[in-house]
């Protein structure tokens, strides 16, 4: 296992690096010189690859240092479960399944009042799926590290539908006003929707119900429905 991966990392790394040569070879004998913007242009991509093959040292030595800690540990059980343990629980944070607290905004969207109360409206001041899509991939773009409509987790593969009256989302009808929680740098987050093209913007144009607030608190809750996929399958390189 050790030896496959320190195959195909010295493999992409000699990609890397040909590519890395091949950008600073003398391309005065038959070629042409770099003008200043396809330089700028080469240069970029030099600090790309290096980057990249920083971060794939990086993991490298991550995975070789868990190879070799099992290795030379063999009998060493309890620091192995240990670590099987806490990779576990990093991996239940990141896909949601527990309920988590922090920093972050609170946003409330509803319909507009003139909608609400039977006034005169069209369509576009009413709060749609659509809406709350849009509003849900502009907070992780600001940096949100986890999200929740009306108490309800959004996670990686979460969905959002018209259903009559209500949305249903994930399954469950979640009704308006909508209260949005995301967790991450509150004033981050509150500066881009306050001077980025978004849609919490889009919604106070469209005249209806924005209400935006930071808290130094939010706790959202765990995901508490099936993850499971029907036809994802792993795939092994053969």
């Amino acid at each position: 296992m050790q030896t496959n991966e320190a195959s195909i990392f010295l493999f992409i790394a000699s990609i890397i690096i040909g590519l890395l040569i091949a950008m600073n070879m003398d391309l005065s004998k038959g070629g042409k010189l770099l003008d200043v913007e396809q330089y700028e242009t080469a240069y970029n991509e030099r600090i790309k690859l290096q980057g990249e093959i920083y971060n794939l040292q990086e993991k490298y030595d991550e995975l070789t240092g868990k190879v070799s800690k099992i290795e030379d540990n063999p009998g060493n059980h309890k620091d192995i479960l240990k670590d099987i343990t806490e990779e576990l629980k990093r991996n239940r944070l990141m896909l949601g399944k527990t309920a988590v607290k922090g920093e972050g905004v609170k946003i409330t969207l509803n319909d507009a009042p003139e909608a609400t109360f039977g006034g005169v409206y069209d369509r576009r001041m009413v709060v749609h799926d659509s809406d709350l899509a849009i509003v849900i991939n502009d907070l992780r773009n600001a940096g949100a590290e986890a999200i929740a409509i009306n108490d309800h987790r959004v996670v990686f593969n979460s969905s959002a539908i018209c259903w009559g009256a209500p949305i249903r989302f994930d399954g469950v009808n979640v009704v308006g006003p909508f209260y949005i929680t995301a967790i991450g740098n509150k004033d981050v987050i509150k500066n881009f929707l306050d001077t980025q093209k978004n849609q919490v913007k889009e919604l106070k144009l469209r005249k209806c119900y924005v209400e935006v607030e930071t808290s130094s608190e939010i706790i959202i809750p765990a995901y508490n429905s099936s993850l499971e996929n029907k036809y994802l399958l792993p795939y092994v390189e053969k």
